[in-house]
């Protein structure tokens, strides 16, 4: 027994030598814990990664979970800790300061006793965007096919039904005919704009024509267009660009344009008060990119919204069709670029649009 004892305790000093080689610094981290009057506390703790969640060694060596983390997060733990120390190895997930890992509690027994446990962490940020990349992209391609389909059915009857009312409204001399005939054209006008929505989605890259354009220009182009909608609300509208640089991106202008005029359009609506400001500013980012920002003080956007933005049909507005945010999104994702929001209620919403200069695809 005292010779299976020696070993035990040769074998459990390895496996802390080893045990620290085996650290994944970069994308992970390793800790131990026993348990001390109805307690657990950690005896190790190292990784890389405890930064990147907020934490060190020494605020988690000699410490408890309640010692450094939030009462219903150290509360969830202590659970799965509890069944660790009961004999059982038993993998859990976790999540700190925006990233994700996956943690693995593995008890050491020895003579049928736990005397402490083992844990590593590893991050799973990257997998979990990756996963859900993909989860999003098998539901753009159903939407896309469904697109297809409906556009298709749709495009030929309206090209008719807005023919004729365009003749019955040029033979027509009765004003109050005329009246509900231009009402009619204006729904199915935009009726034809859902329509080429879902043409675009279908088949995204269809009529990319990308070619280096002036961001500057470009903007302030769009800029002054919208300009009669802000007027009409009262706004002061605002265009600001940090320097005289020369600010260049490998675009298709008028899909940009697009996604900058929806941007906007979203910002004038969300905006109430005459004194509040939109205000777009251009800058350079580095050497490769460009940074358009759009900032409103609105009404913002709450934190269960913000997830959905850029699902299909998902939206707010009476008329919207849940559409624009995920054309926009398609756009500058063809672009190699990325789009995201930041928003508050009540205290309004920014969203930042970063372009290459450069095409990645010469």
């Amino acid at each position: 027994m005292d010779h299976y004892n020696n070993e035990s305790n040769k074998n459990i000093n390895n496996n802390q030598v080893d045990y620290k080689h085996l650290i994944p610094r970069r994308n992970g981290f390793v800790f131990k814990f026993i348990k001390k009057d109805n307690d657990f506390i950690h005896t190790f703790a190292e990784g890389d990664f405890l930064e990147k969640i907020g934490l060190s060694s020494a605020c988690i060596i000699g410490k408890t979970l309640h010692d450094f983390l939030p009462e219903d997060r150290a509360n969830q733990k202590h659970y799965f800790y509890e069944i660790a120390w009961s004999g059982n190895t038993i993998n859990c997930e976790g999540s700190a300061n925006g990233f994700h890992y996956l943690a693995s509690l593995t008890p050491v027994i020895i003579n049928s006793q736990v005397v402490e446990v083992n844990g590593t962490a590893i991050e799973t940020t990257e997998h979990r965007k990756n996963a859900s990349k993909i989860q999003e992209l098998e539901k753009l391609s159903l939407v896309g096919e469904l697109a297809a389909g409906i556009a298709h059915e749709i495009r030929n009857p309206l090209t008719s039904v807005t023919g004729f009312a365009q003749m019955i409204k040029e033979l027509s001399n009765d004003e109050t005919i005329d009246n509900y005939i231009e009402i009619i054209l204006n729904e199915l006008n935009q009726i034809n704009t859902i329509v080429n929505q879902f043409m675009f989605i279908s088949k995204p890259k269809e009529n990319m024509e990308t070619r280096n354009t002036d961001m500057k220009a470009l903007v302030s182009q769009v800029i002054e267009f919208m300009k009669p909608q802000t007027n009409l609300k009262g706004l002061n509208f605002i265009k600001f660009i940090s320097s005289d640089s020369i600010f260049t991106a490998h675009c298709d202008p008028n899909q940009i344009t697009q996604v900058i005029m929806n941007l906007i359009q979203n910002a004038i609506e969300a905006t109430t008060d005459s004194t509040q400001k939109i205000v777009v500013s251009l800058k350079n980012t580095n050497e490769n990119s460009l940074l358009i920002e759009i900032t409103d003080k609105g009404c913002g956007i709450s934190q269960e919204r913000q997830k959905r933005l850029f699902e299909p049909f998902y939206t707010t507005k009476e008329k919207g069709t849940g559409l624009g945010l995920m054309m926009c999104k398609r756009i500058i994702e063809n672009h190699d670029g990325t789009i995201e929001f930041n928003s508050q209620l009540g205290k309004g919403t920014t969203v930042r649009i970063i372009l290459p200069k450069f095409s990645n695809h010469r």
